[in-house]
């Protein structure tokens, strides 16, 4: 394998690690930094993008697509000491907030995804975790290898390695992936994963989505499973999209009910805004 420099993987390192470690966990035998780049309805604020960075570690056998900002978040809220240190850095954004009415003041302290995807290829299954509601968090199981990809023959060179394209329709989106035979772990970004090679980057047709890989590196890090603090209740796919979904449409109905105090009217989308959905979208 080729050694290549690290271009952007900005790992967060949490000085409680070490207090949610209690056995050897299974070593990644690589690295990839990835930018979701994610298009989305914010209220009234209407169509956003933003990037999201993530990390995949990957051996032959396991995987874990995270975002190191939410684990380093994480990490924090499941020990005493830890909520304390989230507090300063929470009231300190808030700060800054007030001082300068820039939102990107928040952008370190506010949770930004939720998202985390396992792989067990001895198990044949992947585990993925996310929001599901204003306070609620779910999870769900299916089977690796749904994707039916379609290769094709046109190459492009990314991050130094030459990779080809690959094409399939997922849960609703028509995705078109860049991978390299020259890493050949069947793995890539988010559930996308089943080519002879590592996805480096993938779009879906509208694009609303993309990943893009930004740099990686051979690794012996330990993939630790999610911080258990936070309650994950079991969920169908299916599931837990649809009641995402109706969070979000009416979030300021919901709010309002948990909190005794009116918050408005929930937005209405616009055309544009209602063509904007989730990575998958086949729950309707």
């Amino acid at each position: 394998m080729k050694t290549k420099l690290i271009i952007s993987i900005c790992l967060l390192t949490s000085p409680f690690t070490a207090l949610a470690k209690k056995k050897e966990y299974p070593r990644a035998e690589i690295k990839v930094g990835y930018t979701y780049n994610e298009t989305f309805v914010r209220g009234s604020d209407g169509i956003i993008k933003r990037e999201i960075p993530f990390v995949l570690l990957a051996n032959k056998e396991q995987s874990k697509f995270y975002s190191p900002k939410t684990e380093f978040k994480d990490s924090l809220q499941s020990t005493p000491q830890g909520r304390v240190v989230e507090k300063e850095l929470f009231n300190d954004a808030i700060k800054r907030y007030m001082e300068t009415k820039d939102r990107s003041a928040m952008s370190s302290v506010v949770y930004q995804t939720f998202l985390y995807v396992f792989r067990s290829k001895p198990d044949n299954e992947m585990t993925v975790y996310d929001k599901a509601g204003s306070l609620e968090q779910g999870y769900y199981t299916e089977p690796i290898g749904e994707i039916q990809w379609e290769i094709g023959d046109s190459t492009k060179n990314v991050l130094g390695y030459e990779c080809t394209i690959a094409t399939a329709d997922y849960h609703g989106r028509h995705w078109t992936a860049w991978f390299t035979p020259e890493i050949p772990l069947q793995e890539g970004p988010w559930k996308l994963t089943g080519l002879p090679g590592l996805i480096l980057e993938a779009e879906e047709s509208t694009g609303q989505h993309s990943f893009v890989a930004t740099g990686l590196e051979a690794s012996n890090q330990e993939i630790y499973p999610i911080y258990p603090y936070r309650q994950y209740d079991k969920m169908s796919r299916m599931e837990m999209l649809r009641q995402y979904r109706n969070y979000l449409d009416h979030s300021s109905s919901i709010n309002s009910a948990a909190i005794g105090i009116n918050l408005g009217k929930d937005h209405i989308k616009n055309e544009e805004e209602s063509k904007i959905d989730f990575l998958e979208s086949d729950y309707h």
